[in-house]
């Protein structure tokens, strides 16, 4: 059975959303009840909606999984993965270790789960480049050791290290290559 689904996860600011990009595959939007940052719209990043709202659509099963994350609600539309599934096009999405396991669980070989690591100190600098606040940064890296011990139920697992960072999107965009090309 070939994988119709690729899932990313791991630390915050291990480069998931950078190895999204490089896979070359069409995304799957998420839900989020946080706020849109500046440039972000509503169906291009993320569906916006408040977090009773994300709650409700999770209890209908319209979300196959809802998370919550530094004080917000996060979640992914039920047919959104079943479209991605049937899709002939495979698809991606980022998604956190619980996430991530729940749409393995469901969909089992359909989907590719790919780990993403970087060290915590990359992980510290670049949550700091991206200029959040001092507080928002530590809250995303207290959860380090918990993401990375999560990779291991992952199929594979990529380093993303400052100094391999071209290694990392060359295998990536392999990933992609082999799941778009038929094979001769």
């Amino acid at each position: 059975m070939s994988h119709r689904l690729v899932v990313l996860q791991g630390p915050s600011a291990a480069g998931k959303s950078t190895l999204q990009a490089k896979l070359g595959l069409p995304r799957i939007v998420t839900w989020t009840s946080r706020s849109p940052r500046e440039g972000e719209a509503h169906g291009r990043e993320y569906y916006f909606g408040s977090p009773d709202q994300l709650r409700g659509m999770y209890a209908s099963g319209e979300l196959l999984e809802i998370t919550e994350y530094q004080g917000n609600v996060y979640g992914t539309s039920m047919a959104s993965v079943v479209a991605a599934i049937q899709d002939a096009t495979p698809y991606s999405v980022v998604l956190d270790a619980s996430g991530a396991r729940k749409v393995k669980e469901r969909f089992r070989d359909q989907v590719l789960l790919v780990g993403v690591y970087a060290e915590k100190d990359q992980c510290a600098r670049r949550l700091a480049e991206r200029g959040l606040p001092q507080e928002e940064q530590e809250r995303r890296l207290a959860g380090y050791e918990e993401e990375v011990r999560h990779l291991f139920g992952c199929d594979l697992i990529i380093p993303n290290r400052d100094q391999q960072l071209d290694q990392a999107a060359y295998f990536i965009e392999a990933i992609g290559i082999s799941l778009t090309e038929p094979w001769d």
